[in-house]
């Protein structure tokens, strides 16, 4: 397990590196305002996908391995055209509603929202039958192709808009989905027909709520973009979030694992023994990361990104104690996704995006973008206090067990 989590730990690095390029690329040769606007096109794309994954999301790993792949498969892709199509109407509703000024690209959103969805989907059935190389390569060539693209379009042909984005993100996800069908063909070439029909239902109902714990998270910070006043706000304010956020690739790299880990052993004392420990170790090196990011310079993320994003350092350092908490409690999230408790995992979400809806508007009046951190931050620690309390209660974990680590690692190398 160990040699796992390091290899998909250096395979997140790098594509939180090829990620952290792209947000350079985009923000200071695009500007403040642009990047606004690519923030609002990618978070009505993320919702989509979001609630289309309540069938085709990672609920999948623990459903796979014991049903007709082919059944689950075919029902994913009637599913996928069916939830595009009304989610896509719902939002525009919601954009206009908000006054969200991206209405001549609903045509592109859907189309990528299509392309992106079904690359996803596949990536879930190549995790879930434990392809960890594939999975690992698809999530590093489909965002090293988008910068690629994007390096092309402006600094060869000198293409600096909205559409030089959309460009390149359809070019690399067409292309990584082609490369994605053509590995799970393969599995479906192996795969035996002596599994069970595929339980439709359990599916969507693990899938339902599974989701509206993503949705709840993703717009417990996400939700703040409505609340800014202009497109330069929520440009500084996505792209310090989405810089601090790269923190995550630590506890991200670690709860894959665990997923997939938890979904095909049955060792309860070592499943929990594993998580609690791994959970530790996520916010330890989370918080080495936040420590050299009070010594960098502000002016450092000014000459990176450009004058517009002069507040970064200080919107990300507000935003770092609300990432500390999640990167101890998404391991644990992640544990119980495992064992299909997505009921769990949704109340706690749910709890942090209501936490956000109750003081955003309040908190975003008063003091602006920081407002926004604070609201999230509020969020953030309401979630994780609710998963983390539920992981200890339900197992006895004492208060003394947070601090025991050195014994852990040992046993954590034994783990295969």
């Amino acid at each position: 397990m160990l040699k796992k989590i390091i290899v998909t730990l250096f395979t997140r690095g790098f594509v939180a590196l090829v990620n952290l390029a792209i947000l350079l690329v985009s923000s200071k040769q695009l500007g403040g305002d642009i990047r606004g606007q690519i923030s609002l096109l990618i978070l009505n794309i993320a919702i989509i996908q979001v609630i289309n994954e309540i069938y085709t999301g990672y609920v999948l790993v623990y459903f796979i391995p014991k049903y007709n792949l082919r059944k689950i498969y075919t029902t994913g892709l009637a599913w996928s055209v069916i939830c595009i199509g009304i989610t896509t109407l719902l939002l525009i509703g919601l954009n206009l509603y908000f006054d969200v000024e991206i209405s001549k690209y609903w045509t592109h959103i859907a189309i990528l929202s299509f392309i992106i969805i079904i690359h996803s989907f596949n990536g879930v059935v190549i995790l879930a039958k434990e392809k960890i190389r594939a999975y690992n390569f698809l999530n590093f060539f489909q965002p090293s192709l988008l910068l690629l693209a994007l390096l092309v379009q402006i600094f060869v042909f000198d293409l600096r808009s909205i559409d030089s984005y959309l460009a390149a993100l359809y070019i690399s996800f067409s292309i990584s989905l082609v490369i994605s069908i053509i590995q799970v063909s393969g599995i479906f070439k192996n795969i035996g027909q002596s599994l069970p029909p595929s339980q439709t239902g359990e599916i969507f109902k693990k899938g339902f709520f599974n989701q509206l714990a993503n949705l709840s998270h993703m717009l417990s910070n996400r939700y703040n973009f409505y609340l800014l006043s202009n497109n330069v706000l929520v440009g500084i304010y996505s792209t310090s979030t989405s810089l601090i956020e790269s923190v995550l690739i630590i506890s991200n790299s670690a709860a894959t694992i665990i997923l997939t880990y938890i979904a095909n052993q049955k060792e309860e004392a070592q499943n929990v023994r594993i998580t609690f420990l791994l959970s530790k170790i996520c916010f330890l090196l989370s918080l080495v990361c936040v420590l050299v990011l009070l010594v960098i310079p502000a002016e450092f993320f000014t000459f990176l990104l450009g004058k517009d994003f002069s507040e970064t350092k200080q919107v990300m350092l507000c935003l770092s104690p609300g990432i500390l908490c999640i990167s101890f409690s998404t391991v644990v999230s992640h544990y119980f996704s495992g064992l299909g408790k997505q009921r769990l995992i949704a109340v706690a979400n749910f709890s942090g995006l209501f936490t956000t809806m109750i003081t955003g508007y309040f908190l975003v009046s008063r003091f602006d973008i920081y407002g926004a951190c604070y609201a999230t931050c509020l969020s953030y620690f309401v979630a994780s206090l609710i998963l983390i309390s539920m992981f200890m209660r339900e197992h006895k974990l004492s208060l003394g067990s947070l601090f025991k680590i050195r014994s852990d690692l040992k046993f954590l190398r034994t783990v295969s």
